[in-house]
């Protein structure tokens, strides 16, 4: 880049601040009236001279003119040459114009004939009159008339005043008088018009100054006007741009420019403390999804993801990953006694005791209420399970002193491990849990799940032979179980349950069966029997004229990934000619941890076909607020484990509330299930939750039932 270059690139506007740009600005503007006021003054002096000349060019045609009349009444003998030398006198004379106008009489000789300022130089040829070189300038100008009788002569040469004094430039003007020899001649001392100039430039002077004072004293009254908010306001910016957000943004009242500016910047702060705001709760409810909030340990979740990492790192090496599940007894009678506040204070001093018995390899976690989770990783030699567990249960039974009195609790644990118990997560600490109960039961402090784990499959793999007989046989049926619109406190859609009733084993759980289902490989048999089902008995509701709001169906993750989800979903509805809007889609959480774009895609073809997607189980898998807010879903369904205990934990109750306020913020409806108490329904509809399902309104409903609901126009209470 050449120096011009470099010149013009800092030269640039961009670079110099508002203020300096004003300033500019105004030097301009007094740059131009200053040049203004020139330009003025001179014209104005131009057009003074000009009419100076005028003047004396209509004295002299005047008089031209009545010299030829006498020169032809003279030679029409009506006056003899005697009256026309008189007259000629008088006319020469007497003829005066401004202050100290007159005019001479010069014969073409350049004689001068007449004078009245000066009749002693009357009868001198002008050559012969001292000061020659002015004398040659005023002979060349007459010369010029002789030469050019028709035009108008104009002339600058320096002569002295009548009055005396040195020589000073004269305006001369002279005309030829037709048919005669005789040059009329006038001029004007350009030195007289000094004190009109000078009066004028005064006038000028002033008037440019008063222009120039209002002009500056507008332009400061401006700059102040925009500078200094401008400059406020880019503080109030950069106060913002630092998180300062507990300042007063000054000019929101002006009508202007600057007056928007400062609205927008109100709104933008505004926004900026709603953004602060809905980002603080949306870490909180980061933090609740991984941590407890209470003993500030993992959650059940966090410690699933720790001990699936554990489990694929031993996976080929087969090394154990021992899981343990310390459930506290009575803990919720201590609550109920005791309350929330006591009850917490009991967790925390139970959480700092096994953290005190823990190393670096172990990983502790809070469940759930009154249910800790313990992962030994890399478990050294020289460390004992059953020493471990039994420092546990003695650490634990030592009393708690709370504010005026001594608990004492007593724990139960449940021991599983990998390879031996099961290489899923959710194998080992439900297995965990299942020993931890059955030690309980059995009134014992703790328990593998290895002795009792041959009652719990053995009936299990009996089923497994029996469920694809169940589908070709229609051993299983449909339950509806209504969701109800909290605002408007009457059924909203209503979700379908399956149920299997075994031939010689009477009614079978979907906690049984389902999870079977999925291992065997029969779960996209059993969701495509689900899908027939419903589109035929919506089939008969619509011919028998039933009005009936949408159905909810829960599907598997496997289902639903699949390619050909949505032509077959089509094609089973079609089919029955039901239309889509009738349906909504259930899907697990487990379904959100694919890839984010592919989701996305799935649900957005899923959704066009008029399906609406829910999320069930919300808060017990991988998913989050964050993932969820980028997938085009309707509803989420908060786990039934954070109702159970909502009128009694605070912190399941914070867990909610934080999920329903975020979720209705990205405009997503929530729906709670299990609701099963008065209170429960209470607290949610203070919390603004949008629908409800539990048995505290309907339990599952056959589909008479269901039908009979519908019909009866079913409104719950409302507050």
């Amino acid at each position: 880049m050449n120096p011009i270059q470099l010149l013009l690139k800092n030269m640039s506007l961009s670079n110099f601040s508002i203020r300096q740009k004003l300033i500019g600005l105004v030097c301009l503007l007094t740059l131009g009236i200053i040049t203004t006021s020139c330009l003025a003054f001179y014209f104005s002096y131009q057009d003074t001279l000009a009419g100076k000349k005028e003047q004396i060019r209509s004295v002299i045609q005047s008089a031209s003119s009545q010299v030829q009349l006498l020169r032809q009444k003279n030679s029409s003998y009506e006056i003899t040459d005697d009256e026309y030398q008189e007259r000629l006198h008088d006319l020469i004379y007497g003829t005066s114009y401004a202050e100290d106008g007159y005019i001479y009489l010069i014969q073409q000789e350049t004689r001068i004939s007449l004078h009245p300022k000066r009749p002693d130089l009357e009868g001198t040829y002008l050559e012969n009159i001292d000061n020659s070189a002015n004398i040659e300038q005023m002979i060349k100008g007459f010369m010029q008339v002789k030469l050019n009788p028709d035009k108008a002569h104009y002339w600058l040469f320096r002569w002295p005043k009548p009055d005396g004094g040195p020589a000073i430039e004269k305006l001369t003007y002279a005309q030829l008088v037709p048919d005669s020899d005789l040059i009329i001649g006038t001029g004007i001392y350009l030195d007289d018009l000094t004190p009109l100039y000078t009066q004028r430039a005064l006038s000028y002077v002033a008037i440019t100054l008063v222009v120039l004072l209002a002009a500056l004293s507008a332009a400061l009254l401006i700059s102040k006007n925009i500078v200094r908010p401008i400059i406020s306001l880019s503080s109030h910016m950069k106060r913002l741009s630092n998180e300062d957000f507990d300042q007063t943004i000054e000019f929101t009242d002006h009508k202007d420019e600057i007056g928007q500016m400062a609205r927008t910047l109100e709104l933008f702060r505004e926004h900026l403390i709603e953004n602060k705001r809905l980002r603080h709760i949306q870490e909180h409810v980061q933090f609740l999804e991984r941590f407890d909030p209470v003993t500030r340990l993992y959650n059940r979740r966090s410690m699933g993801e720790s001990l699936e990492r554990e489990i694929i790192r031993n996976f080929e090496s087969q090394e154990k990953v021992y899981f343990l599940f310390i459930r506290l007894d009575l803990l919720r009678n201590l609550t109920i006694e005791l309350g929330d506040e006591q009850r917490d204070q009991i967790l925390v001093e139970t959480a700092n005791r096994l953290r005190n018995l823990l190393s670096l390899n172990h990983r502790l976690a809070k469940l759930s209420e009154g249910c800790f989770g313990l992962m030994l990783i890399n478990k050294p030699h020289d460390i004992e399970i059953d020493t471990l567990i039994d420092s546990i249960l003695d650490s634990i039974v030592q009393p708690i002193q709370l504010d005026h009195i001594q608990v004492q609790i007593v724990a139960r644990i449940g021991v599983t491990s990998f390879p031996e118990d099961g290489d899923q997560q959710f194998e080992l600490i439900g297995r965990a849990e299942i020993a931890a109960k059955t030690a309980r039961k059995h009134e014992q402090s703790w328990l593998y799940f290895n002795r009792i784990k041959g009652q719990q499959t053995e009936p299990k793999m009996e089923l497994w032979q029996d469920l694809s007989t169940a589908m070709d046989q229609d051993q299983f049926y449909l339950v509806f179980q209504p969701l109800f619109d909290l605002n408007k406190n009457t059924p909203l859609s209503a979700e379908t349950l399956l149920r299997w009733n075994h031939p010689e084993l009477g009614p079978i759980s979907p906690a049984v069966f389902v999870p079977l289902a999925e291992k065997s490989g029969l779960i996209s048999r059993l969701d495509n029997w689900v899908l027939n089902a419903v589109a035929k008995q919506c089939r008969q509701w619509i011919d028998q004229g039933i009005s009936f709001p949408r159905v909810a169906i829960n599907l598997s993750g496997i289902s639903f990934l699949r390619n050909e989800f949505e032509t077959k979903i089509y094609e089973i509805f079609e089919r029955y000619a039901v239309p889509l809007h009738y349906i909504e889609l259930e899907l697990t959480e487990g379904v959100l941890i694919e890839d984010l774009a592919r989701i996305q895609d799935k649900l957005k073809r899923v959704r066009e076909t008029g399906i609406s997607i829910s999320i069930d189980d919300f808060g017990t898998g991988y998913s989050s607020l964050s993932r969820i807010k980028n997938l085009p879903v309707d509803h989420i369904k908060i786990d039934k484990s954070f109702i159970d205990d909502l009128d009694t934990n605070n912190q399941d109750l914070k867990i909610v509330q934080a999920i329903i306020l975020m979720a209705q913020g990205l405009h997503l409806k929530v729906v709670a299930e299990g609701v099963e108490t008065e209170h429960q329904l209470s607290i949610l509809r203070e919390a603004k939750c949008d629908i409800v399902q539990g048995y505290l309104l309907s339990r599952p409903l056959s589909v008479i039932d269901y039908e009979a609901l519908l019909d009866e126009d079913l409104i719950i209470e409302g507050e």
